[in-house]
């Protein structure tokens, strides 16, 4: 698999966009923006919504894309509540990996 710029096999481009279908359910009307971090070999999606909790950031591992079919994305993330998580992170970042979640200082 290559991630980044390079992600360009319709296996990478369907769970990238599956990542980002779920966060634009859960946070409607937000602004979703992501780019790969090479140093953190994760994906970073950047939520920016209208309320008062500024922009919350994202950080998908490579691990966590590669473990989960396209189809079954959303339900993983749902499953860890990545979105609640999100919401209450109050300026740190939700760092998502194969052994589950976390928030992290940025």
């Amino acid at each position: 698999m290559a991630w980044g710029s390079d992600a360009n096999t319709e296996e990478e481009l369907e769970k990238l966009a599956a990542v980002r279908g779920y966060f634009e359910q859960q946070f409607p009307g937000a602004s979703i923006r992501d780019s790969y971090d090479a140093g953190r070999m994760a994906q970073v999606f950047r939520v920016e919504t209208d309320d008062v909790g500024g922009p919350r950031d994202a950080v998908v591992s490579t691990e966590f894309l590669e473990e989960y079919p396209p189809d079954k994305m959303g339900k993983a993330l749902i499953g860890l509540r990545v979105a609640e998580h999100l919401r209450s992170a109050k300026g740190r970042e939700v760092v998502l990996t194969s052994w589950g979640v976390e928030e992290r200082e940025d």
